[in-house]
């Protein structure tokens, strides 16, 4: 018989010692092979990994293909909700498995290390392709997030080739960029009300990211009796609704950038009206009204009202009359009819948010309080989303320096 395995019964198991523990030897054993060659094969799998601390891999060999899986894995999917959202790494799966596996799987992460010329060329190639500056700036920084991760804290390499790559000018795309910057007019933003009146179960959702900044998962995470605060007038952001596979959730908002937000009457009195719309709605629906409940895992499922259920109970932002849930997804029939109704074809989701940021921008507010009204992560992002450079500022510090030295 082979050393290290023996049979028991009709099948086969596998055993070897392991370090010493208080002085005592301890054995690890693993059964149930049908031949003696698999419990071999299985033995020696065990001790390699054993032997690389319970890595299945050896650092100095692995390649990048399967370190860029272990990154995914192990720093990404596992911390999601944890400053990952779901949304964050299917993005960077998918520029993983499109991009950078094909480019670069090949090759020995120790020995990738040292190879910043062949990502250069790799950018530069993008760019040749036509690749938008912004998914170039993206993929490359989806892989130097990766190749920190093995410099700290893994250890498994000791420079990133990322940084001494240059994205160097790119051709702007007059129209992506005029998309990107939409910022939604005070008329324009009327004519949108008026096709999607108070009674259309769309308005709050086009309403409260205008008044408020809301991201577009925020505004469908809100609920009506738990997040806003009248008698303070201030709105709490405490979840994201957000879709992982098929299932919708309710998530911790990005960058964990819960915040309370101070409300107008005009906001409160939209809200109000919502809120005994679906009061309405409720009595007159009765048992077949769509109750929503938010499960422990944070998932949310709908139930008529005349079944009894021990979960807690929500009251979403935006609901059809009947209770139905409206998601973020439904919102894009909104933007279609925007776009082909209404002729605005630069119209999106989340130029809702820039027209409220920017409005704060030109009328003087700080900038550090528009980061935590729109809850970014760093004023950074603040400044380089809202210049604080718009056509208004740029006519205000004219006036203001002509006024100063008169």
């Amino acid at each position: 018989m082979a050393e290290g395995v023996r049979k028991r019964g009709k099948s086969w198991s596998y055993y070897f010692d392991t370090a010493k523990i208080n002085g005592e030897r301890k054995k690890i054993e693993k059964g149930g092979f049908h031949t003696q060659k698999e419990a071999l094969e299985a033995r020696a799998a065990a001790i390699a990994e054993y032997n690389n601390t319970g890595r299945s891999f050896t650092p100095k060999e692995i390649s990048v293909a399967d370190y860029l899986d272990y990154w995914l894995e192990n720093a990404i999917r596992k911390n999601i909700d944890h400053g990952y959202t779901y949304n964050t790494y299917r993005d960077y799966e998918a520029k993983v498995r499109i991009h950078l596996k094909p480019a670069f799987g090949i090759y020995r992460l120790s020995s990738f290390q040292y190879a910043p010329d062949r990502i250069q060329e790799f950018i530069d190639d993008m760019k040749r392709k036509g690749y938008s500056k912004n998914m170039v700036e993206n993929t490359l920084g989806c892989l130097q997030g990766a190749l920190n991760y093995a410099i700290v804290p893994l250890k498994y390499i000791q420079t990133n080739p990322c940084v001494p790559v240059k994205i160097g000018k790119m051709p702007i795309n007059p129209r992506a960029k005029a998309h990107a910057e939409y910022i939604c007019p005070k008329d324009e933003f009327n004519r949108i009300m008026q096709r999607f009146p108070q009674e259309k179960y769309f308005h709050i959702s086009l309403v409260l990211p205008y008044y408020t900044g809301t991201r577009l998962g925020e505004t469908f995470g809100i609920d009506l009796l738990q997040d806003i605060d009248f008698s303070r007038h201030e709105l709490h952001i405490r979840r994201q609704m957000t879709k992982v596979d098929k299932e919708w959730y309710m998530k911790p908002p990005k960058y964990d950038s819960y915040r309370t937000l101070k409300i107008g009457s005009t906001l409160e009195q939209e809200l109000k009206y919502v809120i005994q719309r679906q009061k309405i709605n409720r009595m007159k629906y009765g048992g077949n009204y769509m109750k929503t409940y938010l499960l422990p895992d944070g998932s949310i499922t709908q139930i008529k009202a005349d079944v009894t259920v021990s979960c807690q109970e929500i009251t979403p932002l935006c609901v059809k009359d009947n209770g139905s849930l409206v998601t973020p997804d439904s919102f894009k029939y909104c933007a279609r009819v925007i776009h082909m109704e209404l002729g605005n074809v630069l119209f999106h989701a989340h130029c809702l948010r820039h027209t409220h940021g920017t409005i704060l921008a030109e009328n003087g507010v700080n900038p550090k309080a528009v980061m935590e009204r729109l809850g970014h992560k760093d004023i950074q992002t603040t400044l380089r989303t809202y210049t604080f450079n718009t056509e208004v500022m740029q006519q205000t510090a004219v006036d203001i320096f002509e006024q100063a030295v008169q």
